[in-house]
């Protein structure tokens, strides 16, 4: 009796293909669903979907979070310049309209791309590599 009741439950247990086939499927089914990602992406971006994508009369100069709710963006649509405010409960409206001869020049220290950062990055590694 002790003897049947081992035989079902490993025979339960056991995989049709083994644990090396299911890891191998499930490989191969995180890679498509990678592959099918990029896919769309790279057809949204060229759609001119998501985020960053430019119509090229419409640009965000910046942007600033007050809190969880609440933005500011600083927009310029065919070359007048507007202050949006945005929450989460409603439309955006606009705040005010500011003349581009007022606003203060752009903070060049401000303004780094990702490619820069990965450089000041690289070059802080290699000067703290022993030589």
């Amino acid at each position: 009796m002790g003897g049947l009741l081992l035989q079902e439950a490993s025979g339960a247990a056991a995989l049709p293909g083994g644990y090396g086939a299911a890891l191998l499927q499930t490989l191969f089914a995180l890679l498509g669903v990678c592959i099918l990602a990029w896919i769309v992406l790279k057809w949204g971006a060229k759609k001119g979907l998501g985020l960053g994508a430019t119509g090229g009369r419409i640009r965000v100069i910046e942007r600033t979070v007050l809190d969880t709710r609440r933005s500011l963006y600083l927009i310029e649509v065919g070359g007048r310049v507007l202050l949006i405010g945005a929450d989460d409960g409603g439309a955006p409206s606009l705040l005010t309209e500011i003349d581009r001869d007022k606003l203060p020049p752009d903070d060049p220290a401000r303004a780094t791309t990702f490619a820069e950062v990965m450089k000041k990055f690289r070059r802080a590694q290699d000067e703290d590599k022993p030589s």
